[in-house]
């Protein structure tokens, strides 16, 4: 079997920790080359294609059996899609949510539409596109986060605002920045959790806990681009996850409960990470849902699902191979 293994690779000279996150979804070379090779433990051959605009030509002449898809892709409001979009119009099966829940899970609205459709718990919202929107339903402190983006793009320690001014300054900036509109979220001040799923129907992954009690003093108290980039990074070396969490069975079954809807409700495949926060009577609310988990496979980078993978007993070769198992299973291939 010969497999295409689609991504969008970071360039060598960019810096996270630099705070610009242009490229902060790509994936680095070591990733790619730790997926590649887990991957030939599977299968016969492996080939690296890269998400760009020559993307469906190389796919097109590959002569592919099958894609293992971590493509984040370029440009545009649904560009998760892009890449599943060519692979179906090719015929060339594929690991991952299709087409319409990659463009549904990038954008956090319509996202909270369908868990809301399907009486999953989610902060009440209001989407943006000038700061002076603002309805009067919602109350403050409000979280702030472009509609449209990923790995904690746009999320900063200013997302958190607590009045009107502080909504006009960070909105304004963010939608000239991404040229998008800006979802407002009620901020929920509970204990915060990801969860990851694995499979079809999905295994749930240990729960892990962003815990925030590391980092220094002045260091936001929620997940953003600096917590989870630049302190949560190797050089700085402040973990800031708990895997498994501590929590007691009744907590863990309804977040279980809740990401497992959620999995079904978004109709994911094969893999999937969603963030959630307790509210103030302790029901997990899911505020973000990402089909398109990263896969980094060095454990002190702290990649959350593979942290999780890893508790569960998987090998970062495990991992990979079940993933692209389970993908094989769900359509009836065999290797």
């Amino acid at each position: 079997m010969k497999v295409a293994l689609t991504c969008n690779t970071l360039p060598s000279d960019y810096n996270r920790e630099s705070g610009d996150d242009t490229f902060a979804e790509f994936d680095a070379p070591s990733t790619i080359s730790a997926i590649k090779k887990a991957l030939l433990k599977y299968c016969a051959a492996v080939e690296v294609v890269e998400a760009d605009e020559g993307a469906y030509e190389r796919l097109r002449r590959g002569n592919f059996d099958f894609a293992f898809n971590i493509a984040e892709g370029i440009r545009g409001e649904a560009r998760e899609a892009q890449i599943p979009a060519m692979l179906e119009m090719l015929g060339i099966p594929y690991t991952g949510s299709g087409v319409t829940t990659l463009a549904i899970t990038l954008d956090k609205r319509r996202t909270k539409e369908v868990l809301l459709a399907n009486g999953i718990p989610t902060p009440r919202f209001q989407l943006l596109a000038r700061p002076e929107d603002l309805g009067p339903d919602l109350r403050f402190p409000l979280f702030l986060k472009p509609n449209g983006e990923g790995s904690s793009r746009g999320i900063t320690a200013r997302s958190l605002v607590s009045s009107e001014e502080e909504l006009e300054a960070v909105a304004t900036e963010m939608v000239a920045k991404y040229r998008q509109p800006v979802l407002a979220e009620e901020y929920l001040t509970g204990r915060e959790f990801t969860v990851g799923l694995l499979g079809n129907p999905p295994e749930v992954l240990p729960i892990v806990e962003v815990s925030f009690e590391s980092l220094p003093e002045g260091a936001p108290r929620f997940d953003c681009y600096e917590v989870k980039w630049i302190y949560d990074s190797l050089d700085a070396g402040y973990d800031t996850t708990v895997c498994p969490a501590r929590v007691d069975d009744y907590l863990r079954s309804r977040i279980e409960e809740v990401a497992t809807r959620t999995f079904e409700a978004l109709e994911v495949r094969d893999l999937c990470r969603l963030d959630l926060r307790l509210d103030g009577d302790g029901v997990p609310s899911v505020f973000d849902v990402n089909a398109l988990p990263g896969l980094i496979p060095d454990p002190a980078e702290n990649s959350r699902f593979p942290k999780a993978a890893r508790a569960a007993g998987y090998s970062y070769e495990g991992l990979i191979g079940e993933i692209f198992s389970s993908a094989l299973r769900r359509q009836g291939i065999s290797r």
